[in-house]
């Protein structure tokens, strides 16, 4: 009886008429595209401001020939391995000029087109399943959902030069839906075009960040898991052209550098020390908080510390880690899928952390291309749910949790706003952030706050155990339109000590680390102490 009555179910299931797989694409991009239409009025905050605000290059049309050749790799320009990203930014350059909200306007409209690639990919592979039975639709639609509205998303979608990691998911998620066409068809000329378009795109996303090097992975899977039974000679050839064009442009991005950089004085510092063992013993607890994130996004932050690992402990947090990858491997030996999810999550992942050194060693924006993957399982999940005792309660379990997540990402972009919100949220989730505490005194400044500027640069000077010149820096500005001109100078002369920039603030212009009109201040205390000097 209840085999009879599954099968009635089920058959009914295929009588009802269809939802146009067009409209819930559009249906999804427009959730996306609504839930962060605020952000249209936020400011540049953070790596915006130097990228967009100070930085002469990409509103400079001429320069685009060395964005598109590659040749921005030997100039000394902000994001110049990562010409993707910068080719981005130029073209909102052209339209927008110095207007926020054409770039915001940008990155909501790529994130809603991501989510909708996202849906018809995971719906092209659950089709192309012979388990399938039923309407299938919503257990992609549902997944890509999910994604769109994960607050950890919030960080590369609300902040303008985050976007890189968006870019990446829209260079993947291109090859791969091109992949699937991949001699479906005879032809010569269409299977090559298909073919250049998936090594077009996987390169268009590692040149906009290093993670993009999970595009080949990616492909690969996709050819091994569901169309091993093609002729593998092209195949073969496909997933070497798209290796050997972002190997290429990976080797170039770390040995083509710039013959002398006043932008990028520093390299980045192996976390935790010289050893790679040291470091893990710190990565795996930074897991664990992403793995804490993507199920229970609270406490989020701009800027992570050593303080964000202290409820963290080394042995839980490796044995929740090595939980969830043993977890991940038994789901892989279920189903293809699972397979595929659990392959993207990882070699989207690997890159961000801190195998090779990074200079932040976490952030939420790591996590934008991994949670593909994520909804691929979900996806699988929820496809072999249906029709079962599990549908309902999956379905119910969704309807409370994606509307919670969209209200959740909702209230996080009011903190990517302004950077006075910003660095205030920050410094409150993270008391131990040097750079929460810094870029606070300079928003404070910003909007001629000089006394409550004080403390926080006291705090950021105590945070980097007066070795950062920033903080002194602004402490002076601080003190000095506060009337306290002896301490002013004497904060001076300690920022001077720690980066000669300081006697000539237009430098700091120059690299892209103070804007106008902050030198044109630093630069009379310059003047009146090197009278002094």
């Amino acid at each position: 009886m209840k085999k009879n009555a599954r099968k009635q179910k089920r058959a009914a299931l295929k009588k009802r008429p269809p939802v146009p797989v067009f409209l819930l694409a559009l249906a999804i991009a427009v959730a996306a595209w609504l839930l962060y239409a605020r952000t249209l009025g936020a400011d540049f905050v953070w790596d915006a401001r130097s990228k967009v605000l100070i930085n002469p290059f990409i509103h400079d049309v001429s320069n685009l020939p060395s964005v598109l050749t590659g040749r921005v790799l030997r100039l000394d320009v902000l994001d110049n391995n990562r010409p993707g990203n910068l080719l981005s930014l130029m073209l909102d350059a052209m339209l927008w000029g110095m207007n926020p909200a054409g770039y915001h306007a940008t990155s909501v409209l790529l994130h809603g087109i991501v989510c909708a690639m996202l849906f018809l990919l995971i719906l092209r592979l659950i089709e192309r399943d012979p388990e399938t039975e039923g309407a299938v639709p919503w257990p992609a639609f549902l997944a890509a959902l999910a994604f769109a509205v994960h607050p950890l998303n919030c960080e590369p979608v609300s902040e303008v030069s985050y976007r890189e990691d968006l870019l990446v998911a829209f260079g993947i998620l291109t090859a791969l839906l091109g992949a699937t066409e991949f001699l479906r068809k005879p032809g010569l000329g269409r299977n090559l075009g298909i073919a250049a378009l998936c090594c077009i795109a996987l390169l268009f996303a590692v040149s906009s960040k290093e993670n993009g090097v999970a595009g080949p992975v990616a492909l690969a899977g996709y050819w091994l898991l569901w169309r091993r039974g093609d002729k593998p000679a092209p195949w073969i050839g496909l997933v070497a052209a798209a290796s050997l064009a972002v190997g290429v442009f990976t080797v170039a991005r770390f040995t083509v550098l710039p013959a002398h950089s006043i932008i990028m004085t520093g390299k980045p510092e192996r976390l935790g020390g010289p050893s790679i063992i040291d470091t893990l013993h710190l990565q795996v607890r930074i897991w664990a908080v992403y793995l804490r994130h993507i199920v229970w996004a609270a406490g989020l932050c701009a800027d992570y510390s050593y303080y964000s690992l202290l409820n963290y402990p080394e042995g839980i947090s490796a044995a929740a880690v090595a939980l969830v990858v043993a977890g991940l491997g038994f789901l892989a030996t279920r189903g293809r899928m699972f397979a595929f999810g659990a392959l993207i999550f990882l070699a989207a992942l690997l890159p961000v952390s801190n195998l090779v050194p990074l200079y932040r060693p976490m952030a939420d924006r790591f996590l934008y291309v991994p949670l593909l993957g994520g909804a691929f399982l979900l996806a699988e999940g929820l496809r072999r749910a249906r029709g079962t005792r599990a549908w309902q309660p999956a379905c119910i379990a969704l309807a409370v949790a994606i509307p919670a997540c969209a209200a959740a990402t909702f209230v996080r972009e009011h903190v990517w706003h302004d950077s006075l919100t910003l660095w205030q949220q920050t410094l409150a989730e993270d008391p131990a952030s040097s750079t929460a505490a810094d870029n606070l005194g300079w928003a404070l400044l910003d909007v001629d706050r000089p006394r409550q500027a004080e403390p926080a640069f006291r705090r950021g000077i105590l945070l980097t155990f007066n070795h950062d010149a920033s903080p002194f820096g602004g402490l002076a500005l601080a003190l000095d339109a506060q009337g306290r001109t002896a301490e002013a100078n004497d904060a001076f002369f300690r920022a001077a000590a720690l980066d000669w920039r300081y006697w000539r603030p237009q430098e700091l212009v120059r690299a892209l680390e103070d804007e106008p009109p902050v030198a044109d201040k630093l630069q009379v205390l310059a003047t009146r102490n090197g009278k002094q000097k």
